[in-house]
């Protein structure tokens, strides 16, 4: 139907193969559009939920083991605050009170001693009276420990421990109600607000403008005791809270809720921005589909049958479909069209696809990395406790000790310097994993570092290794100082998880163009699930870390492998448990000096 203006326009739901078309084409292409877009919305809304749920719930952990941290420094300087009151019984005779480590300064509001009904103030102004305790915290109490109660009104924070026997009824009580112990900006993960809660209901700190109302919460936690979610008001709008019981019973006979709160507006506002512009990219989408499909449906049968039958074949998710149209008109452009608009379907899974898994992989490598530098800040934050506490108790003592006492201060001295000397080791080790400094390296007769290497170790220990060295054996390229250094901590980390008479073999050979050297023990060995993990920093395997920890730090296989990647070479583990270890470093053969920079 052509007049010489050009093809006439052709009703296509006047035809009754028309309307078939269009019905095929609401079917085959708009139903599933509309599934998929539910679908897909549906999904996003809820991992985005369930991420902020996720991300609450670790906020209220956090916030929660961050305060029990600080409780657990409270307790500590309120033992030595009644060690030092005990000492000296002036204060408990209504005398002056002595010097306060500064340390309570900064993490309490006030400090008195409670003697025979009367409040004696150390620091700051004594609250109300702490009263007579709950049955159960006064059975905590009278076994010696520290005991956290809330007292006053409005309701604080409080922390008491005896000063000498529990039944001679001195009291010693701290209270923890300022914003130093309440840090918001510790207490709260990023956009949300806080609130601590005693495991009655009362609120001890927050963060909100206005307090929401907390009968959902009350009603939430009756039901949930450990964690929870909940969805309240508060300032004026709707919020997604979770909450976290920190369990201090055991240790303080009372227990603490965290609670963070994010405004669901808030949090929602990307997904939201995503269904505004997905809905319109949809409509917008379908809206050319069907025109397209309507202006070409006014051709003959065949070429309709056959895009009939390529288009299910796209609906049902064929993306490798093509149609065989080649005519000069514009059927022949519609085929083209279909052709490409597959093919560009196609390349945009492949591409989504791909851009998944990239996206997923970084979020994997982020949290990776976000999970290993948390666990690397704790753990040099609990390997420097230890020599510090050691050198602050030693120094508070010297402190005290009358002069005349020479033998007792160079006890104590002793003691306080052999924490600074493992501190400072320990502090060397860390600096050496962070640096980033060149070395030059030069060559290095590897025989003599190994037998420098046995030579300083204990009698005890030379008398255990075996030496073999093959003859002419090759100079390497390295550093000869960091190379004993390597040699002596592989010798210690044989003798550390082997018996005191067990052998150790120490061989040295040329391999392949490479001096390979082999640490050979017959101790516990290493199972094949930790093999993995057995040059990451602070970790030893091989011994019960509770009852028969090793000695020392866990950084001495990280170092060792740190300086032998530095100097260019390589080091792998054979270990079975309980048949021992082989420790197998490969170093290059010497080469003209030159810088080896650090291997990151």
């Amino acid at each position: 139907m052509a007049d010489g203006r050009g093809f006439a326009p052709i009703g296509v739901l006047t035809s009754r193969i028309g309307r078939r078309l269009v019905a095929l084409f609401a079917g085959c292409a708009l139903l599933p559009l509309l599934a998929f877009a539910w679908v897909t919305l549906s999904r996003v809304t809820e991992q985005m939920d369930a991420d902020l749920r996720e991300s609450l719930h670790n906020g209220a952990k956090t916030a929660g083991m961050g305060m029990a941290a600080r409780l657990g420094q409270v307790a500590a300087d309120l033992v030595v605050i009644a060690e030092l009151l005990q000492q000296d019984d002036a204060v408990l005779q209504g005398g002056a009170v002595p010097p306060l480590p500064d340390q309570v300064a900064a993490r309490c509001s006030a400090l008195w001693l409670e003697v025979g009904g009367r409040q004696v103030a150390l620091r700051g102004r004594p609250g109300a009276p702490l009263g007579a305790l709950q049955p159960a915290k006064a059975a905590h109490f009278a076994a010696g420990k520290p005991v956290v109660d809330i007292v006053g009104s409005p309701p604080l924070l409080v922390m008491a421990r005896a000063v000498g026997a529990p039944a001679e009824g001195r009291r010693l009580v701290a209270e923890l109600g300022d914003e130093r112990f309440w840090d918001p900006q510790e207490l709260r993960s990023p956009g949300s607000q806080f609130a601590v809660l005693d495991d009655q209901g009362r609120v001890l700190s927050h963060s909100f403008e206005v307090l929401p109302r907390l009968e959902p919460l009350l009603a939430t936690m009756a039901r949930e005791k450990s964690s929870g979610t909940v969805e309240w008001h508060a300032n004026g709008e709707p919020h997604l809270a979770r909450y976290w019981r920190a369990f201090l019973r055991p240790q303080y006979a009372t227990d603490l809720l965290v609670v963070q709160s994010r405004s669901l507006h808030e949090a929602r506002r990307v997904i939201d921005e995503f269904v505004r512009w997905f809905l319109l990219t949809a409509v917008c989408t379908l809206m050319c589909i069907v025109f397209a499909s309507l202006v070409q449906m006014r051709r003959t049968i065949g070429p309709i049958v056959s895009l009939n039958e390529a288009t299910r074949r796209v609906a049902h998710g064929d993306l490798s479909v093509r149609v065989a149209l080649r005519s000069r008109d514009e059927f022949g452009e519609l085929g083209a069209a279909f052709n490409h608009m597959t093919a560009q379907l196609q390349e945009n899974v492949r591409r989504r696809e791909q851009t998944e898994r990239e996206l997923v992989s970084s979020r994997d490598a982020a949290l990776a990395a976000a999970r290993a530098k948390a666990e690397f800040v704790t753990n040099v934050s609990h390997e420097f406790r230890t020599p510090m506490a050691e050198i602050l108790g030693a120094t508070e003592i010297l402190a005290q000790i009358d002069d005349t006492d020479a033998a007792a201060r160079r006890e104590f001295a002793a003691i306080a310097l052999h924490g600074a000397t493992r501190l400072a080791r320990l502090v060397d080790d860390v600096l050496q994993l962070g640096s980033t400094a060149v070395w030059e390296t030069e060559p290095v007769d590897v025989a003599a570092t190994l037998r420098d290497a046995v030579a300083l170790q204990p009698v005890s220990l030379q008398q255990r290794v075996s030496l073999e060295l093959a003859p002419d054996l090759p100079r390497v390229q390295g550093i000869e100082h960091r190379l004993i250094d390597v040699w002596c901590r592989l010798l210690d980390n044989a003798a550390k998880f082997s018996e005191r008479d067990a052998p150790i073999e120490v061989r040295a050979a040329l391999q392949r163009g490479e001096v390979v050297i082999e640490f050979v023990d017959h101790g516990v060995g290493i199972s094949r699930v930790e093999l993995s993990q057995i040059f990451e920093p602070f970790r030893q395997f091989g011994r019960d870390q509770m009852t028969d920890k090793a000695h020392g730090t866990g950084l001495g296989l990280t170092l060792v492998k740190n300086t032998v990647d530095r100097l260019g070479g390589h080091i792998e583990v054979d270990s079975e448990l309980g048949n021992g270890s082989t420790f197998r470093v490969s170093l290059p053969v010497a080469v003209p000096a030159a810088a080896v920079a650090e291997v990151t």
